[in-house]
């Protein structure tokens, strides 16, 4: 079985706190968003070419919590200011494909992140 090193951020419910993960995945990148976002991926426009950010797709409808942090994150990494619930991942992008973060990539979104809370 290959593993492949997969780097994401996640930025909790209650946008006290974010994770950023490294994780050695089998599995496609969709099971493990999904894992990190509690439900169906929605993607979030964001400005930025080479990031892309996912949320539950049901998350309102679960009466998921507001997350006026990832709000602003989406909106200093380019997106418009939305009302945001649940968790949110961020992840690279390229060529129209979900793809990891590079250690560039992790440094800018968690330096915009600091300016969010």
């Amino acid at each position: 079985m290959v593993h492949t090193a997969f780097t994401f951020i996640v930025v909790a419910e209650d946008g006290t706190g974010h994770q950023h993960h490294t994780r050695q995945r089998a599995g496609s990148v969709d099971d493990l968003l999904r894992r990190a976002v509690g439900g169906w991926l929605e993607p979030i426009r964001v400005g930025a070419a080479n990031l892309a950010a996912w949320c539950d797709e049901d998350g309102p409808a679960q009466g998921r919590r507001p997350n006026s942090v990832a709000g602003l994150l989406v909106a200093r990494l380019g997106g418009a200011r939305l009302p945001l619930v649940g968790p949110i991942a961020v992840t690279g992008r390229g060529d129209g494909t979900v793809r990891s973060l590079t250690a560039d990539q992790v440094d800018a979104v968690l330096a915009a992140l600091a300016h969010c809370r």
